[in-house]
């Protein structure tokens, strides 16, 4: 039995498809995905190029109730890999997780957590504050490479680093910082107003 979720409506990815054995994610058009569906629905298994998540080495599975994606940790004993899908709601994303729980029932341990607000806005913060202290740094960078001092490039990426800094000046750089910093400040934001709810499947 395969369970499909479909574009528009369900699956922003395109097509994400739960097997008995894997969770394909296809970035796809809506038409393709639909053909798709219908071609899993008579017994396909496996679509070219979409992103698999096997069951038999997925270590996590974990979601915030208050998005729309699911997070697939896979581990090999090596290595360990993310793949995310997304969907357009989370209603669906609650259908898509309750297959999936169907699938590995037994295997996996149910759990949620609600982060208090020191712990959901620990990360973003810290992002924002070192955000802020970079710009300040390259900003000086690129200030006194406009009064003509030289910097020393050992490396290309640090040759590359200092063209750019050099086209786009100090105010260049301050705007890209503080326009990051925004960005990393709504999340801050976002996540004071609703704390993370994780619920998570870690395999027993």
């Amino acid at each position: 039995m395969t369970d499909t979720f479909i574009g528009t409506g369900a699956a922003a990815d395109g097509l994400v498809a739960i097997t008995d054995n894997n969770v394909l994610i296809a970035n796809v058009d809506a038409a393709t995905a639909t053909a798709l569906a219908l071609a899993m629905a008579e017994g396909l298994t496996d679509i070219p190029r979409a992103k698999k998540v096997p069951f038999r080495t997925l270590a996590s599975v974990s979601t915030n109730k208050h998005r729309d994606d699911i997070t697939f940790t896979v581990g090999d004993g090596r290595k360990t890999e993310s793949e995310v899908a997304t969907f357009a709601n989370g209603d669906v994303r609650d259908q898509a997780l309750a297959a999936i729980e169907s699938r590995v029932k037994g295997l996996f341990t149910r759990s949620e957590v609600q982060y208090g607000v020191v712990r959901a806005v620990g990360i973003p913060l810290l992002c924002t504050a070192g955000v802020l202290l970079l710009t300040w740094v390259f900003a000086g960078a690129a200030a006194e490479m406009q009064n003509g001092a030289e910097m020393e490039a050992r490396r290309a990426r640090s040759a590359a680093v200092a063209s750019i800094l050099g086209f786009i000046g100090p105010v260049g750089t301050s705007l890209i910082g503080l326009i990051v910093a925004g960005f990393t400040a709504h999340w801050t934001w976002q996540r004071w107003q609703k704390p993370p709810l994780m619920i998570r499947l870690r395999r027993n």
